[in-house]
């Protein structure tokens, strides 16, 4: 059979060899494709209540221990190094053995280690609980990236992408929301009960739904037969067999996995560029997520309105990585993100002068920037992980995805010892000057996403 012919028509059965790019590309999103990002989103949403619950429960935890709350600082630690290995390690596992076995052990993980700190007793068996924790939180984001960067159609591959990453913030929304109404009667551990139990019923929902990436299965000869199940799922016909050969499409495509590929010639200089701007933003929004109660209530802001300020910060966000989404599908991801963070810098100033020593400060004006950092800054950082899956092709783009993320928890991680010191020398002008920096590294990135609003269906 000819080339044009096969080009022609890449699903017939009959065909010695099937593009599962271009099947995929062509696929309405619907059916299994959504399920994936149903699935995802599930788990991002579980992912973002864990993550913050420990901040949710510190201030009953430390009543009933009979601590200060700053000795539980190397149990927030803990999760944040967890993450970060959690990350670099079980990205290179979903390269190697699979997005699904990767995302089923992430959840796995994070799901028993919250669980198991309802049991907790004292500090120090804490700190092995988020750790732990924290690795299963890690690997999640990554993995499910993956998953949907390669089920999701070029056209709406990173409004997908956004919409399952956002479920990070929506979650802890959801846990700020659930604890108001039940800790002050049940207490801190049932927190910690209802986010184990959550991922551990979710886990048996995608046990029994969840496929493995096609793409993925397409780079593994052996499991054709699995690979033409997925794909026939996809078109809703029996097109596929496992007697024929299934190739990814394009040209050349990289071989190697993992750090040796993400650290190759062919990607180095976008790998720095991405680890830049995930340490950066990041930074920032840890800084904020860390501090940012802190230095309001030092300028003259009540309580309440400096705890509110972090619901303002990151519904604004969830707008902003919808709109940054939708507005990359459009005209692509390289000066959108540029203008978000120039937003963000521009805000951290305006904050600056609103500051007069011994004047009250302007609270309606203070939210309004603040809801424009978190707009920016959380927009920039759901879209990152979409440029990040179109940098890495399907060999490295678990691992490659997840060294940034685990680069910018670590950015996490100094943030809490770097925000004690930019409360002395000027904590929104610090932000103004790494959101500078995150500017920076998105003109540098090189493969940035195109506009795909006209791509063809």
């Amino acid at each position: 059979m000819s080339g044009t012919q096969d080009a022609g028509r890449p699903n017939e059965i009959n065909a010695d060899r099937v593009d599962v790019g271009e099947v995929l590309d062509s696929a309405r999103f619907r059916g299994l494709p959504l399920l994936v990002l149903l699935s995802a989103g599930c788990i991002t949403i579980l992912d973002g209540f864990d993550i913050q619950i420990m901040g949710l429960a510190s201030p009953a935890l430390a009543r009933e221990w009979g601590i200060d709350r700053s000795a539980l600082v190397p149990a927030f630690a803990a999760a944040l190094v967890g993450m970060a290995a959690g990350g670099f390690a079980l990205g290179w596992y979903g390269d190697r053995h699979g997005r699904r076995p990767a995302l089923l052990l992430s959840v796995l993980c994070f799901a028993l280690g919250t669980l198991a700190t309802t049991w907790a007793a004292n500090v120090p068996m804490l700190i092995v609980l988020r750790l732990l924790t924290g690795i299963g939180l890690g690997g999640a984001l990554p993995n499910a990236t993956a998953l949907m960067a390669e089920f999701a159609p070029p056209r709406v591959r990173a409004q997908a992408i956004a919409a399952a990453i956002i479920g990070v913030p929506i979650g802890g929304m959801l846990g700020a929301t659930i604890a108001a109404e039940i800790m002050p009667t049940f207490g801190w551990r049932v927190m910690f009960a209802i986010g184990g139990v959550l991922p551990l019923l979710a886990w048996v929902l995608i046990y029994f739904t969840l496929p493995e990436s096609a793409r993925f299965l397409a780079t593994r000869p052996d499991r054709a037969s699995e690979l033409a199940r997925v794909l026939n799922r996809i078109v809703k016909e029996n097109r596929f067999s496992s007697s024929q050969r299934f190739a990814t499409g394009g040209s050349a495509p990289l071989q190697r996995s993992g750090v040796r590929a993400i650290l190759s010639r062919e990607l180095l200089p976008d790998t720095c560029a991405l680890w830049i701007a995930f340490i950066t933003n990041l930074f920032a929004i840890y800084c904020f997520y860390n501090w940012a109660p802190v230095v309001l209530t030092s300028i003259g802001l009540d309580l309440q309105t400096a705890v509110r300020s972090l619901f303002v910060f990151n519904a604004a966000g969830v707008v902003g990585a919808l709109a940054a989404s939708w507005l990359i599908a459009r005209l692509g991801s390289r000066w959108i993100q540029a203008v978000l963070g120039a937003g963000a810098l521009l805000s951290m100033l305006y904050i600056r002068t609103l500051i007069t020593p011994g004047a009250s400060p302007p609270v309606d004006m203070i939210m309004a920037a603040l809801a424009v950092t978190g707009f920016c800054v959380i927009g920039i950082q759901v879209t990152l992980f979409a440029v990040a899956a179109h940098v890495y092709p399907t060999p490295c783009r678990s691992a490659g995805v997840g060294w940034a993320q685990g680069m910018g928890r670590l950015g996490g991680v100094s943030s809490a010892f770097a925000g004690a010191i930019l409360l002395d020398q000027g904590f929104f002008t610090g932000i103004a000057i790494t959101s500078g920096l995150t500017v920076v590294a998105i003109v540098a990135l090189k493969n940035h996403l195109a506009p795909v609003i006209s791509a063809r269906r």
